[in-house]
C-alpha cells in the first residue's frame, strides 16, 4: 500500500506527464524533463512507471477513469434524459477545458503519435455507457431515432475543435478558451445541438439564431 507521499508523487508525475505529452506528443517527450518539472531523479521516476510507454498508458488510464466516474455519477442521479444529457455534455466541456492535454493527446495519437501498437484504454466502455442511455431513452421514445454512436463522437468532435483548432481558425469569437465564458459558450452551443438531435427543439434560453451569437 502506497504512503500519502507516493500517492501525491504519483499523482504528480501523472500530471506533468500529462501536459508534456499534450504539448511535445509521446515521441518528443522526455522522461528526465518530467523528472526534472516533478522535482525528482529519473532514476526516482522508475520506481513509479518501470518505462515511458507505462507512463503513457497510466496518463490516459487516470483521465479515462476521471471522465467515467463523472458519466456513471451522472446517469445514475434523479432527473429527466434531457437534464442527464444536459448535464453530460456540461460536465464534458468542464472536462476539457480543465485538462486541454487529454484532447491533445488523443489526436496526437490519432496521427500515430503512440508507442508501438498501443491501444487506447476503455474507449468502448465509455461510449457505451453514453450510447446506452441514449438508446434506451429512445426505446421509450424520449429521444428521435439518431444513430447514437454518430450523435456521441460529433460531441467529442465538436467540445475538441472549440479547445485546439477554433482558437487558430476564429480567434475573435474564440477569445481565450480556458476563460470561464468560453467554457459557458461552448456549453451553450454544443447543449444547443444536442438537444435539437434528440428532440428537434431548441434549448431553453438559446438564441433565436445562429446569428444572434455573433
Amino acid at each position: 500500500m502506497r504512503s500519502a507521499v507516493e500517492r501525491g508523487t504519483r499523482e504528480r508525475i501523472l500530471s506533468v506527464a500529462e501536459a508534456f505529452l499534450g504539448e511535445h506528443g509521446y515521441h518528443g517527450t522526455r522522461l528526465h524533463q518530467i523528472a526534472e518539472r516533478v522535482g525528482i531523479q529519473k532514476a526516482s521516476l522508475f520506481h513509479y512507471f518501470p518505462s515511458k510507454e507505462h507512463l503513457y498508458r497510466a496518463v490516459l488510464e487516470y483521465g479515462f477513469g476521471e471522465t467515467e466516474a463523472i458519466i456513471r455519477e451522472i446517469l445514475a442521479a434523479e432527473a429527466t434524459p434531457l437534464e442527464k444529457v444536459r448535464r453530460l455534455v456540461e460536465a464534458y466541456v468542464d472536462v476539457v477545458a480543465k485538462h486541454p492535454e487529454r484532447t491533445k493527446i488523443l489526436l496526437r495519437q490519432s496521427l500515430g503519435d503512440a508507442p508501438s501498437g498501443y491501444e487506447t484504454p476503455d474507449p468502448q466502455r465509455l461510449l457505451r455507457l453514453v450510447t446506452s442511455f441514449v438508446a434506451d431513452a429512445q426505446r421509450e421514445q424520449i429521444f428521435a431515432p439518431i444513430d447514437p454512436l454518430a450523435l456521441v463522437l460529433g460531441v467529442i468532435g465538436m467540445v475538441a475543435f472549440f479547445f485546439t483548432s477554433a482558437p487558430v481558425l476564429a480567434p475573435a469569437w474564440v477569445g481565450d478558451p480556458a476563460s470561464a465564458e468560453s467554457v459557458e459558450r461552448v456549453k451553450r452551443h454544443v447543449v444547443e445541438v444536442v438537444q435539437r438531435c434528440l428532440t428537434g427543439r431548441a434549448a431553453v434560453g438559446a438564441p433565436a439564431t445562429p446569428a444572434a451569437v455573433f
